[in-house]
């Protein structure tokens, strides 16, 4: 089941120190339990010792860096071999808690997936770091639809690693009985695997043997480690052998088998001194004493610890009391009652947590004392009352052992019956039919016809489930590359048309004809809503939302709202109100664009549907255990109101009340269902209850974090983009635009003219490099162009671009997909403004990219 070699916590040992307290306990109550009684333990001794043989007779080799190695041959590999290969390299890492071995692999085997669009490898690294965390987590990781995913995944490869980890959690959760149907099933499967599966077999054997201890089959617990030992031979890296003998030998003891577990004890002595693994040192001594203090050799036990620091009394970890334990006992049979006391003292003072009080430990360490001291009928007394004490505890436990024996059986029980009924449902079937011998040959031909064409049948049905599954892959994959060109190709236009109205209004217009630019452009700019609203679902259907939390207030986020839907009072008998309880003027840490535009669909459709009355923000936040808030806003309305059947499908994907509602208030039905989804994605939820004719009442919840108290003077705020208004400063800066379509160029040149800018135009990347990109101010870069793209000819310019001095480049794009944006920053762009550009943000960027540059005069290039 694995042991850490570098943290010794209490996950880290508690497998461990349960298996020890099982053959402490046996001990204590051998003279007063079943096991004073003759065991038949010669077979299992046989086979234990059979094992022996086996593990003795394969020399480890231990070598540096031996995990890594493997890991980069295995990289190498293809299909399932490769997927077997690195779940091998996970899986040791994993075991040995090596956190940090662990995260560099999940992180290279997620780049090589993603390189070769390899979903099987990207599942492989998400699950088994998830796992890791889940189990360091004491096992909360996984939701159940989540193991429901994972154990349904398509790859067989897969499943198995899945199933291997699932039987770990059901361990974790006393589920003996499930644990070993889950694990008989996972070993017929990988039997039939091959070669290639043999390292995930092995631990099938491992974690299956643990459960058969458990529940008290010592036969099957024997076989299934004789036929892992025989696998790991080839299979199991240094760490995982050692732990494997570890693992015997503290079973050898828990069958009271000492010459075998004395031997796996000096087995593993022998390994860790001769290779001088100093993180198992530790481990190696605590071996040593508890295989002692089971064969009654108290000297023996105080031999193996000599050197360890609790002999001074000094304990750091779990395993460190336990050795403590172990110590006093070993003093308390012997002369030196002093010691004994001495640390009992140390293991009394120690915190509940580290060390629980254990009165049955006490009692039978001060009856060993008091019989050292001379006071033999205060020892006999002790003894006794302690005998009686373990007695109940250890019935307790048989009882226990006793019931998951029977649950395994039972339900295996179950299965055979099952069988049994359909067997004598057969005979009798066969008894009816044994006078028409002609009529029988007659059926049993129907029959074999019938169940090949069930069997060709079912074939062909699995054969369309995986065509099936393939073409939903397809058509979603599909999916998202239309909406990505269709991103493009709409945002290219569409700059095109809101360029031209933006750049109209400037102008000198009538009356009528800037009525028209501005329906011209509200029209641009709804047509860009629906636009975002499409990709803001393709995203958080394909789980690519990704959340940025930053430390911002709720007064500031709620302020900015009202300011941007203010202008919708104009004519209408409404007030919009806010209001803030205490906990939510905190500052606090959450993604303010997400929240801004859940609060802002809420905000515009209350202000949408109410004519008279009040619209209402109220914030409230309530501090959590764990840390940060719980934030609940409420925005309630006096507005028209919902029927029930209006909200039984409001957030439903383009869903609005009625026909006439889409007419008179226009909309996409959009809002609402991604306000829903975002909140939830923010451990939150968007909630809804609303009379007709008197109004509603939007509740959402997220969590936000918590960030450290601030002044006030220092408190974040929503800090305005500087004014155009504001550049005066910036007349003859050169910039040059490159962009292949003609009115892209127009439009950008439209908007920065007016301000002087000096404008050279480039119809691609290439052409930018031949005009020398280092002799203008600022670059202004369209990604998608022939010959050369934006980002390609990003790399080639800040490659060869002088020492000291650095150009803005901002990236103008089609595409506002995430991927893509991030794609620009890494190639070296400063800022990425997507299409259809809107001209202040265009000039607002540009001014502070250009201000920037003139803080720094040495960087500033001349244009010839």
């Amino acid at each position: 089941m694995g042991r850490s070699d570098r943290a010794m916590s209490i996950a880290t040992v508690k497998h461990w120190l349960a298996l020890v307290g099982a053959l402490l306990l046996a001990f204590f109550v051998m003279p007063i339990s079943v096991f004073a009684q003759e065991q038949p333990i010669a077979p299992r001794h046989d086979k234990l010792l059979a094992v022996y043989n086996l593990v003795a007779s394969s020399p480890f080799t231990y070598t540096e860096n031996e995990i890594d190695t493997y890991g980069e041959r295995a990289v190498r590999l293809s299909g399932d071999a490769r997927i077997h290969a690195l779940w091998r390299v996970l899986y040791a890492y994993k075991t040995d808690q090596n956190e940090s071995k662990l995260l560099a692999w999940h992180d290279r085997i997620l780049k090589l997936a993603q390189k070769e669009d390899d979903t099987n490898l990207d599942l492989l690294a998400r699950f088994m770091y998830q796992a890791y965390q889940s189990e360091i987590g004491d096992f909360k990781g996984f939701s159940d639809r989540e193991w429901s995913a994972y154990l349904t995944t398509p790859n067989q490869a897969l499943q198995s690693i899945v199933m291997i980890e699932r039987i770990r959690y059901l361990q974790h959760f006393e589920q003996w009985a499930d644990a070993i149907d889950l694990g008989d099933k996972l070993i017929v499967h990988l039997k039939a695997e091959g070669p290639d599966a043999e390292p995930v077999l092995e631990a099938a054997y491992q974690v299956t043997a643990f459960s058969l201890g458990a529940v008290g089959d010592y036969d099957a617990y024997a076989n299934n480690m004789l036929a892992m030992a025989k696998l790991s031979q080839k299979n199991a890296f240094f760490s995982q052998k050692l732990d494997m003998v570890y693992d015997l030998a503290l079973w050898a003891a828990h069958e009271n088998d000492m010459p075998v577990a004395e031997q796996f004890q000096k087995l593993h002595t022998d390994y860790v001194n001769k290779y001088n693994v100093e993180d198992l040192k530790t481990w190696d001594e605590f071996l040593c004493a508890t295989i002692e203090d089971q064969a009654q050799k108290y000297a023996a036990v105080r031999e193996c610890l000599a050197e360890s620091y609790v002999n001074k009394g000094i304990i750091n970890n779990v395993l460190d009391v336990w050795k403590m334990r172990l110590l006093a006992r070993a003093y308390a049979d012997g002369t030196d009652t002093t010691k004994a006391r001495f640390y009992l003292a140390k293991l009394r003072a120690l915190p509940e947590s580290m060390s629980p009080p254990d009165s049955s430990f006490d009692k039978r360490l001060q009856a060993y004392m008091l019989r050292a001291d001379g006071r033999g009928n205060e020892a006999f007394d002790a003894l006794d009352e302690w005998t009686r004490t373990q007695a109940a505890y250890y019935e307790k436990s048989r009882v226990d052992s006793v019931q998951g024996m029977y649950k395994a059986l039972r339900k295996e029980l179950d299965g055979k019956t099952a069988e049994s009924r359909l067997l004598v449902k057969q005979v009798q079937m066969r008894n009816l039919l044994l006078g028409a011998a002609g009529l029988i040959a007659l059926l049993l031909l129907v029959i074999l016809v019938g169940g090949a064409l069930w069997v060709f049948r079912m074939r062909r049905m699995q054969w369309h489930l995986r065509d099936a599954h393939e073409h939903a892959e397809a058509a979603n994959a599909a999916k998202s590359r239309f909406l990505a060109v269709m991103s493009h190709e709409l945002r290219t236009p569409l700059n095109g048309v809101l360029g031209m109205a933006q750049a109209l209004k400037k102008n000198d217009l009538t009356e009528s004809q800037r009525e028209q630019v501005d329906i011209l452009v509200d029209s641009g700019q709804t047509l860009l809503v629906l636009l975002n609203d499409v990709l803001d679902m393709s995203r958080i259907e394909a789980g690519k939302i990704e959340l940025a939390p930053t430390p911002t207030t709720l007064k500031d986020m709620i302020e900015r709202v009202i300011n941007t839907y203010g202008s919708l009072l104009d004519g209408k008998d409404v007030m919009l109100r806010y209001e803030l309880d205490e906990n939510a003027r905190a500052p606090m840490t959450f993604d303010v664009l997400r929240v801004y535009q859940c609060l802002s669909n809420l905000v515009s459709n209350a202000l949408k549907f109410t004519e008279k009355g009040t619209v209402r923000i109220l914030a409230s936040a309530t501090p959590r255990e764990e840390g940060g808030y719980r934030v609940r806003v409420e925005v309630r309305d006096t507005g028209i109101g919902m029927s029930k059947a209006t909200l039984d499908k409001l957030f439903e994907a383009f869903t609005q009340a009625d026909a006439v509602t889409t007419r008179k208030y226009g909309g996409t039905g959009l809002g609402l269902n991604i306000s829903r989804r975002l909140a939830e994605l923010m451990g939150g939820s968007l909630s809804v209850t609303s009379e007709e004719g008197i109004g509603s009442v939007f509740v959402m919840t997220f969590e936000a974090g918590e960030v450290m108290a601030v002044p006030e003077s220092e408190q974040p705020e929503m800090k305005s983009m500087p004014k155009h208004d504001d550049n005066a400063d910036l007349p003859g800066m050169h910039i040059l635009l490159v962009d292949d379509h003609p009115v892209n160029r127009k439009v950008a040149r439209l908007f920065l003219e007016p301000f002087g800018f000096i404008i050279t135009e480039a119809v691609d990347g290439q052409e930018a490099l031949d005009l020398d990109m280092s002799r203008y101010d600022l670059v202004l870069m369209d990604l998608n162009m022939p010959r050369l793209g934006g980002l390609e000819a990003t790399r080639i310019f800040r490659s060869q671009e002088p020492e000291g001095q650095h150009v803005p480049i901002v990236a103008l794009t089609a595409d506002a997909m995430h991927d893509q944006v991030e794609a620009c920053y890494a190639a070296g762009m400063d800022a990425h403004i997507p299409k259809p550009i809107i001209m202040d943000t265009l000039i607002d960027t540009v001014a502070g990219l250009l201000r920037l540059k003139e803080d720094q005069p040495d960087a500033k290039a001349e244009v010839a």
